[in-house]
C-alpha cells in the first residue's frame, strides 16, 4: 500500500527532487486546474481523496472529483465492480440509470469508463450525475470519477472525458507501462 500511496501523493504535491523514480504501480493522476483536496483517507484496504472546485467543500459542494484505490479488491473483475455501482445507482435513485461510454486496455491494463445517472438523490434530494473510468491493475483496482450536482453541459463532459483519457498506471515492473522520470 505504501508503495502506491506515496507516489500518489508525490503525484499530488511535487516537491521531490528530479532524480526519484516512481517504484512498483502507480495512478498517474493530475486534479483539474482551480481543485483543490478536501478530504483524504485510507487504511489496509483503500486509498481516497477527494477533489472541489475552489470555494467549495465536502460538505457544500456541486462538483467533486474523487479517487479510490481499492487495494484487496479482485482487480480482474471490472466488469463486475461497473455491474455493481451501476445497480446501487439504480436500486436507490430515482430515475437511476448507467451508460456505458467505452472500455478497452491502456498500457496493458483493462480499464471502463461509463456514467451513472441519479435523477434524485435521495440523501440531498438533487439530481447527480457521475463519469467513472476504473483501471484494472496488478496491485489494486482504481477509480477516477467526477460528479456534479446538476445535469453537466456537453461541453463540460467533453472536457472530463477528455481529461480523464490521461489519467493512466504506470509500473517500472511492466515495460508496457513504464513510469515517468520524476
Amino acid at each position: 500500500m505504501i508503495i502506491t500511496l506515496m507516489p500518489l501523493l508525490f503525484l499530488f504535491f511535487p516537491f521531490h527532487s528530479v532524480s526519484e523514480e516512481l517504484n512498483g504501480e502507480n495512478l498517474l493522476f493530475q486534479p483539474p486546474d482551480g481543485y483543490h483536496m478536501g478530504f483524504s483517507d485510507s487504511n489496509n484496504d483503500m486509498y481516497i481523496s477527494e477533489w472541489f472546485p475552489n470555494g467549495q467543500t465536502k460538505n457544500d459542494w456541486s462538483e467533486m472529483v474523487t479517487v479510490q484505490v481499492l487495494f484487496n479488491y479482485p482487480t480482474r473483475d471490472i466488469d463486475n465492480f461497473v455491474d455493481k455501482f451501476i445497480a446501487v445507482i439504480v436500486d436507490i435513485c430515482d430515475n437511476g440509470r448507467g451508460l456505458s461510454i467505452t472500455n478497452g486496455e491502456e498500457y496493458g491494463y483493462s480499464f471502463n469508463f461509463f456514467m451513472t445517472i441519479c435523477g434524485i438523490n435521495p440523501n440531498t434530494q438533487k439530481p447527480e450525475f457521475t463519469m467513472i473510468k476504473v483501471i484494472s491493475g496488478n496491485d489494486a483496482l482504481y477509480i477516477i470519477q467526477k460528479a456534479w450536482k446538476y445535469e453537466p453541459t456537453n461541453s463540460q463532459i467533453q472536457d472530463w472525458s477528455k481529461s480523464v483519457s490521461k489519467v493512466s498506471l504506470c509500473d517500472s515492473r511492466n515495460e508496457s507501462a513504464p513510469c515517468p522520470k520524476l
